[in-house]
C-alpha cells in the first residue's frame, strides 16, 4: 500500500519538500540577529590591533570618550572582570579562544581586540573605535608559511581534549615502505581558508538584573550559554540564547568568539541593550579560519597495486595560545586496505588567529593529500584511478574501522568523548 504523501514516514526523495522558513527567507520577514531592535540600544564596535606581535605600551581614549553620544570606551582599566572558560562534560564549555577579551596587553596577532567604543548611534561608535589611539612596543611576527612542527609532548591538550601525536599505527610501515616495489613521497599544502557567510558575525546582549539574554548568530546556543555563564560568573539558568535565523556560517559559528563576552560586558556597565557587529574585515581575524597545512604522504605498493605501506605525517599552523585541531589523518587509517600505517600530527604556532573547524574539519585538507598521492600512485603505476582505489577497497566494515559505525561515533561526539571513543583515539583498526 503506498504512503500517503502527508505521512511523517514519506520518504522525501523523489517529491517537492515544504521549506517551512523557505517564505520567511525569500520575503524578508525572517529575522536575523541584528534585526532585533530594544528601546535604549546602544552600538559598539572594536578597535583591533593594527601589530601582529608585540604589546602595547599606550592606549589613548581621551578624543574618542569626549565626542558626541559615546557612552563608553571600555579597554583592559575598565572592562570588569571575565573568566576564562573550561571545557564542560558532554562536549559542552567549548572555546576556540579562551583569553578574555583585554586580559593583558599582549598582542598575538593583528585585529585582537583592544578596545570596544560603545555610543548612540553605529556611525559615532564607528567614529569613536577609529579615534582611539594604541602605541606599541612591537616585535617581528612569525607568519612563516612554511611549517615545521614545534617540539610538543607526545600527548598534547587542544580545544577538545588531549590528543596523542602519534593518531594511529598498526604494523611496521617504514620497513614496508623501504621493501615496496614502488615508493612514493609527496607534501602537500592546503592554505588559510576563510569562513565569509553573508551574514557577519554579531551580538546583542541586554541585562535584566541577574539574568543575561543575548541574541547571537550562533550554531550552537546551549555551548554558548555554559561559556557566557563561566566567563561571568552566572548560573547557566539564568543565561538564555536566542538564535532565530543563522545567515550561514560553515562552522565559524559553531563556537563563541571574544566579541560576545566584550558585548555583554559593554551592556553590564552602560545597564542599556548593547549591539555590536563584526565588520567584514574583522571576519578574516577574529573569529576563526581553516588552518594552512603542510602533509607529507609516504606510500608503498606493489607493482600491481597493492599497498603495503601509508605514511601521513601533518603539520598544521595555530595561533600562540589556543589549541584548535585540525584533524587532517581523521579518515586515513580507514580508507583503504594496507596492513602498515601511521599517521602523526605536528603544530605550528604562528601570529594568527585561532582556527576554528569549518565543513568537514581537518577531513577535507587530509582526503585532499592521501587523494592526490593515490592519483599519483596510479599515474606512476599506469592503473587507473579508480581501478587502484576498487583493488585496496576495504573487504567488510570491519575493517574500516570506527568510521562506518556514523551512529555510534555521533553518539560519542555529542557526550564529549571525542577524544577518547571517536576517530581522535589511537586507533589501530584491522587492514
Amino acid at each position: 500500500m503506498p504512503i500517503p504523501q502527508d505521512s511523517p514516514t514519506a520518504s522525501p526523495l523523489g517529491r517537492g519538500t515544504v521549506r517551512v522558513d523557505g517564505p520567511l527567507k525569500v520575503s524578508g520577514r525572517a529575522q536575523y540577529t541584528s534585526d532585533f531592535h530594544f528601546p535604549g540600544m546602544l552600538y559598539a564596535v572594536p578597535v583591533g590591533a593594527t601589530i601582529a606581535n608585540g604589546r602595547i605600551t599606550r592606549l589613548d581614549t581621551a578624543a574618542a570618550e569626549k565626542m558626541p553620544g559615546v557612552r563608553a570606551i571600555l579597554h583592559r582599566g575598565n572592562i570588569g572582570k571575565i573568566y576564562s572558560s573550561t571545557v564542560q562534560p558532554n562536549f559542552e564549555g567549548i572555546c576556540e579562544e579562551r583569553r578574555p577579551p583585554f586580559e593583558d596587553d599582549v598582542i598575538r596577532y593583528y585585529g585582537q581586540h583592544i578596545a570596544l567604543a560603545v555610543a548612540e548611534t553605529f556611525e559615532t561608535a564607528k567614529a569613536a573605535a577609529d579615534a582611539v589611539r594604541a602605541t606599541y612596543s612591537t616585535e617581528k611576527p612569525n607568519v612563516e608559511a612554511h611549517l615545521d612542527a614545534d617540539k610538543d609532548p607526545d600527548l598534547v591538550i587542544t580545544t577538545f581534549g588531549p590528543r596523542h601525536r602519534l593518531d594511529s599505527r598498526r604494523g611496521d610501515p617504514e620497513g614496508a615502505l623501504a621493501s615496496a616495489a614502488v615508493k612514493l613521497d609527496h607534501t602537500y599544502i592546503t592554505p588559510t581558508e576563510t569562513h565569509n557567510p553573508l551574514e557577519t558575525h554579531t551580538t546583542t546582549a541586554i541585562w535584566e538584573g541577574p539574568n543575561l539574554t543575548l541574541y547571537e548568530s550562533s550554531q550552537g546556543v546551549v555551548n554558548l550559554r555554559g561559556v557566557l555563564a563561566q566567563m561571568f560568573g552566572l548560573p547557566p539558568e539564568n543565561v538564555r540564547v536566542i538564535t532565530k535565523f543563522v545567515g550561514s556560517g560553515f562552522g565559524g559559528k559553531l563556537f563563541p568568539w571574544m566579541h560576545c563576552p566584550l558585548a555583554v560586558a559593554a551592556a553590564r556597565q552602560t545597564g542599556r541593550p548593547v549591539r555590536l557587529v563584526l565588520s567584514r574585515k574583522m571576519m578574516f581575524h577574529t573569529v576563526g579560519h581553516r588552518p594552512r597545512t603542510q602533509q607529507r604522504v609516504r606510500i608503498g605498493a606493489t607493482r600491481e597495486g597493492r599497498l603495503v605501506s601509508l605514511q601521513h605525517d601533518y603539520i598544521y599552523q595555530t595561533s600562540m595560545l589556543e589549541a584548535h585541531h585540525e584533524d587532517c589523518g581523521e579518515a586515513t587509517p580507514f580508507q583503504y586496505s594496507v596492513p602498515n600505517l601511521s599517521v602523526t600530527f605536528g603544530r605550528a604556532k604562528r601570529n594568527i588567529g585561532a582556527g576554528a573547524d569549518m565543513r568537514g574539519p581537518g577531513s577535507v585538507p587530509g582526503l585532499y593529500a592521501v587523494e592526490s598521492a593515490m592519483n599519483e600512485l596510479a599515474y606512476e603505476l599506469r592503473i587507473d584511478p579508480v581501478k587502484l582505489r576498487l583493488i585496496n577497497e576495504p573487504k567488510s566494515t570491519r575493517d574500516r574501522g570506527f568510521l562506518s559505525h556514523p551512529v555510534t561515533w555521533l553518539r560519542a561526539f555529542s557526550s564529549g568523548q571525542k577524544s577518547s571513543a571517536g576517530p581522535g583515539a589511537r586507533r589501530a583498526s584491522a587492514p
